[in-house]
């Protein structure tokens, strides 16, 4: 008879320990801690290959199931090209004068399904001289998840606002805001519209996408955006669209800007006559751009080129 054997005649309580123990190690392998495989990369790695062998998902592959078809992000063809109006969910997207090239389509059925966003860029030897951030909805959604489109324009930081008489069914308001553009990041005083400009779902992927292609972005765009939201006709809750053009006032091809940083700000501005002078003419075109965005939302613009005169804004070189 061994020590081994003689041990487990004699000493019940340490056989129940090394059972115990035992049994314990096994469960840890089959069904990991989650606090275990954080601070022990590895563990995971080897409670997966186990859990494959017995025909069992890894939590990670599980997480990817599930999360499959609720958070879409695609990445179109770079070079391809739009010009004048194009489909937006379900309704008509009129593009200001120039050729703009799709950089990302976003749909995040986890929270907003109902949400399409949709990403453009222009530019003129590399650098961009514009930047469109389109949002609408696909299907209704409760009025109080539209609020921060309605604080957008209400800001105290923005350059203009505007809007429409409330009627009881729909809200339209539209604005020009200062964005500085720091290491790859919009940033802006209005704090709803920081929310928008600062997205992880899909503004970092369509800034590094611009990155790696080649395209250089300049200090300071000027934001020209549009709101309409109103009661949805075929239910409960509202319909919204929003569509938000950054524009460069840089020269054609160039990164630099008229004036100082401070100067690019509601209060600075008049400080400099050029940069005056681009904000002046950016709320000019956009209110003269805000019957397009209108019939497009209700699907009414005609085909073909639209009038370069309206079309023509202060970021385009043509």
């Amino acid at each position: 008879m061994s020590a081994f054997t003689r041990l487990w005649q004699r000493a019940p309580l340490w056989r129940t320990v090394l059972i115990s123990t035992s049994a314990c190690g096994i469960f840890s392998v089959l069904f990991p801690a989650p606090w275990l495989t954080a601070r022990l990369p590895y563990y995971q790695t080897v409670t997966d290959k186990v859990g494959h062998m017995l025909g069992r998902s890894s939590a990670a592959q599980t997480n990817n199931a599930e999360g499959e078809g609720r958070r879409m992000v695609s990445q179109p063809p770079l070079d391809a090209q739009f010009e004048g109006v194009i489909p937006f969910a379900g309704r008509q997207l009129p593009l200001p004068a120039g050729k703009w090239h799709p950089v990302l389509n976003y749909q995040d059925d986890v929270s907003h399904g109902e949400i399409l966003t949709s990403i453009f860029v222009r530019s003129e030897r590399g650098v961009v001289t514009g930047f469109i951030i389109a949002q609408a909805t696909t299907q209704s959604l409760p009025s109080s998840d539209t609020q921060m489109l309605q604080d957008m324009c209400h800001s105290g930081f923005n350059f203009t606002v505007g809007d429409l008489p409330q009627d009881g069914t729909h809200t339209e308001c539209w604005l020009t805001s200062p964005i500085r553009v720091v290491n790859n990041l919009f940033l802006t005083s209005n704090q709803a519209l920081q929310g928008l400009l600062s997205s992880p779902l899909f503004i970092p992927p369509a800034l590094q996408r611009l990155g790696m292609m080649g395209f250089d972005l300049p200090p300071i765009l000027v934001d020209a955006g549009w709101t309409h939201i109103e009661k949805s006709k075929s239910g409960t809750g509202v319909d919204f669209a929003t569509i938000h053009t950054l524009l460069s006032p840089a020269e054609a091809g160039q990164r630099a800007v008229p004036g100082a940083p401070e100067d690019w700000s509601r209060a600075g501005m008049n400080n400099s006559p050029m940069v005056a002078d681009f904000v002046k003419r950016s709320d000019t075109w956009l209110k003269n751009w805000l019957p397009y965005l209108r019939k497009g939302y209700n699907s009414t613009l005609e085909g073909g080129p639209l009038p370069a005169a309206a079309a023509t804004d202060p970021g385009f070189h043509g």
